[in-house]
């Protein structure tokens, strides 16, 4: 009490030296002057003093203050040093009201600023707790009973208490705007000598007792709840507690409390009738709360993203109370409820375990050992390829090693660089592509000519020629034909070549084709890539596609049969014709050009009926500080596999999934192009999980989202600075653009 807090004269008393860290010394001060044996000293407070290293010591009996004096010599261990604590004697009395102006000033300047504050921040009480998602404070301890301490857990069920290893005699307190604020006003009204059974649920009504002598005119009615009940109806119905201050002026505070029961009151200083209405309000309405209450614990898998989950839950399910308990995540509320936030939760993590594919999991990646392609082929693509797997290492910041296999094959290992996120797997699902398209570039001349003698000896040195190399083609001789294959720029340069040094005629009959043994070794990308569907088209060399064309349009000849076009169809992207009959049957498998590979009409996905929505926080994403957060969520209902899924007949369980962008104009086009695709029913589809191996459930379909705010690629979050091009890419690939 404050009477009982002023009754001794204040000691002022000084360390020499002067410490460092004056905070860290008054909680260690106050330690010892508050040991009896120590210092001869008893229950007290310290508060700085008027110069740097002086401290204030209030203590509450006058014969504590006698008995510290009465030592001859006091000292205080601060970390590795010992300092002395030397008593300024003659300048307690004038301390006396210095000390108590000061409380008092310091009192009045708390209320009047936090009064402002409170103001403020009630006006814009929307928007405060996006503004600080998490809010930590020190607690000196040593200044609150321990029942005093516990009494703010059942005030704030979500707030985390944890000993503060740095500093001794404090806790640190961890939890949202709204519950910093609430223990702040509680600990104010204990230091102040105001009643300490604060009104915990509503900030006006913390002036309703008068004083600590009990002169209280109010009207008051008790009730005894069950103390887990009422920390979940305080948790979920503070619109209706605050009712209870509007409608009827009526506050409600606890008055004492354990583990089992809660002793609350109403108190009003309106009329009784008023009291008794509000009576009525709250026994209805915390019946109708708590009726179906039940409770589950669920494991905690990861502790770095706890708070997160515990914040998404607390957001997505507003008649649940979640709460960190031991090593247990406690859900309380309906049975539905519960249901439904375990059922999240297990998406949450079969989401967070599938997109490690952030890596594609690269442990358990086909091609983690590389991918195997034809040497030779190679060889003739590899002007292109070089610059390719350079901008894919840019990109994906991996490594490439080109080694020699088995059997005439190059093996071509994409690794991480050191202290990155590990991307190889898109590397090498982006190189597949690449080199796919390149092989669709390859074309082959036939040259009919009958070689003399002269001419086959000439011909068998010149492939073993360095000159010939250079020309970066494949030459091969079957009967009185010479068979040259590579890209349109090098046959043309290859053909002037041969005709030269063998002195052929240019009435030589020459015929174009496109080789078809051009493709990964035993067709690995070929099923990697009707795999992965559509994935990114590379930008490969213009001008060699435009000869291609050219040559094409000439010769009239479908790349797919080899034969002259018949019932002529031409593709209206990228111009390249087809037979009907044969790109009609191309398309059944793949719509996309088989030559460049261009998304071919609207792509339509086969996505299980659901829903995407939108919410925008104006929270920033690491990366991105000056914009806002935008929000989605989809909600995909289960049902049975139809024949465009792998297990037609068999069941799939719904899905939920959250992911986030920036609120800015990058966020705001991708988000667009994804509710493009969503449409086109390209986000999701039903399979294996690529990971975890699960069947039957419904994945992403090779459109990255991120489902976290932060911890970066590791844990599909924020920064990540090229993700917006990455997934804008990918989406280029289903054709949205």
């Amino acid at each position: 009490r404050r009477s009982a807090v002023m009754a001794a004269v204040p000691l002022l008393v000084q360390l020499s030296p002067a410490p460092a860290a004056e905070e860290k010394a008054i909680l260690k001060l106050q330690a010892y002057f508050q040991s009896a044996r120590r210092s001869g000293g008893g229950e007290c407070t310290v508060r700085f003093g008027p110069r740097l290293g002086t401290f204030w010591v209030q203590f509450s009996e006058e014969r504590d203050r006698k008995s510290v004096e009465s030592r001859p010599k006091h000292t205080l261990e601060l970390g590795a040093e010992c300092v002395e604590i030397v008593i300024l004697t003659g300048e307690g009395d004038l301390g006396k009201n210095q000390v108590t102006a000061e409380a008092s000033a310091s009192s009045s300047n708390v209320s009047a600023t936090y009064s402002n504050i409170s103001a403020t921040y009630n006006d814009i009480s929307a928007s405060s707790s996006n503004i600080f998602l998490t809010v930590s404070a020190t607690l000196n301890t040593s200044m609150f009973t321990e029942d005093q301490r516990e009494k703010i857990t059942i005030m704030c069920p979500n707030l985390k208490r944890e000993r503060n290893p740095g500093m001794d005699g404090s806790e640190k307190l961890t939890g949202d705007f709204t519950d910093i604020e609430k223990v702040y006003h509680y600990f104010e009204d204990i230091l102040s000598g105001k009643d300490p059974n604060h009104d915990f649920s509503h900030s006006e009504c913390k002036n309703g007792l008068k004083d600590e002598n009990g002169l209280n005119t109010e009207e008051i009615n008790e009730f005894t709840v069950v103390t887990p009940l009422y920390e979940y109806f305080n948790h979920t119905r503070k619109e209706e507690i605050k009712e209870l201050w509007e409608k009827f002026g009526a506050c409600l505070r606890i008055k004492g409390y354990d583990e089992e029961n809660t002793l609350i009151y109403l108190s009003s200083d309106k009329s009784p009738e008023k009291l008794k209405a509000a009576s009525d309000f709250f026994i209805k309405t915390f019946q109708e709360t708590t009726k179906d209450l039940t409770q589950k614990e669920v494991p905690i898998t990861n502790s770095h993203t706890l708070e997160e989950k515990i914040r998404k839950l607390n957001e997505r399910f507003r008649n649940l109370l979640v709460k960190e308990e031991g090593n247990q995540l406690l859900l309380r509320g309906p049975r539905s409820e519960i249901l439904a936030a375990r059922k999240f939760l297990a998406e949450e993590g079969e989401n967070s375990q599938a997109e490690k594919n952030m890596k594609i999991s690269s442990e358990r990646y086909k091609y983690r050992n590389g991918i195997e392609v034809d040497a030779s082929v190679f060889k003739l693509l590899e002007k292109i390829l070089n610059k390719e797997i350079e901008n894919i290492n840019h990109k994906f910041d991996t490594l490439v090693e080109i080694k020699e296999g088995s059997y005439g094959q190059k093996v071509v290992i994409f690794r991480s660089k050191p202290k990155t996120s590990d991307m190889s797997s898109h590397a090498t699902e982006s190189f597949i592509n690449a080199f796919q398209s390149a092989c669709a570039m390859l074309r082959k001349k036939i040259i009919s000519v009958k070689l003399s003698e002269d001419q086959k000896k000439i011909l068998n040195t010149l492939r073993n020629a360095r000159e010939f190399e250079d020309l970066n083609v494949k030459l091969w001789k079957n009967e009185d034909k010479l068979i040259v294959s590579g890209l349109p720029d090098d046959l043309c340069a290859a053909e002037k070549y041969l005709k030269g040094i063998l002195n052929i005629e240019d009435s030589a009959h020459t015929k174009n084709s496109t080789p078809l043994s051009s493709n990964l070794s035993s067709q690995e990308a070929t099923g990697a890539s009707k795999k992965s569907s559509v994935r990114q088209k590379n930008k490969l060399s213009s001008e060699g596609q435009t000869q291609a064309k050219a040559e094409e349009n000439k010769e009239d000849k479908c790349p797919i049969c080899m034969d002259r076009i018949t019932n002529k169809e031409t593709l209206e992207k990228c111009k390249h014709a087809f037979c009907k009959v044969c790109i009609d049957k191309a398309m059944t498998y793949k719509r996309a050009c088989p030559v460049c590979n261009s998304i071919c009409g609207v792509l339509t996905g086969n996505q299980p009926d659901g829903t995407m929505s939108v919410k925008k926080h104006d929270f920033s994403l690491p990366g991105y500080p000056r914009c806002g957060t935008i929000q989605i969520e989809y909600s995909m209902k289960g049902g049975i596999q139809t024949k465009s899924h792998p297990n037609p007949g068999q069941h799939y369980k719904p899905a939920f999934r959250t992911a986030y962008l920036p609120d800015n104009e990058e966020g705001r086009e991708i988000l667009q192009l994804l509710r493009r695709a969503f449409n086109q029913k390209l986000i999701f589809t039903v399979g294996q999980s690529r990971t975890t191996g699960k069947q039957n459930v419904i994945t992403w379909n090779d459109i990255h989202h991120k489902t976290s705010i932060d911890g970066g690629p590791d844990h599909f979050g924020y920064p990540d600075p090229s993700y917006l091009q990455r997934v804008r890419s990918e989406l280029k690939a289903k054709g949205i653009e």
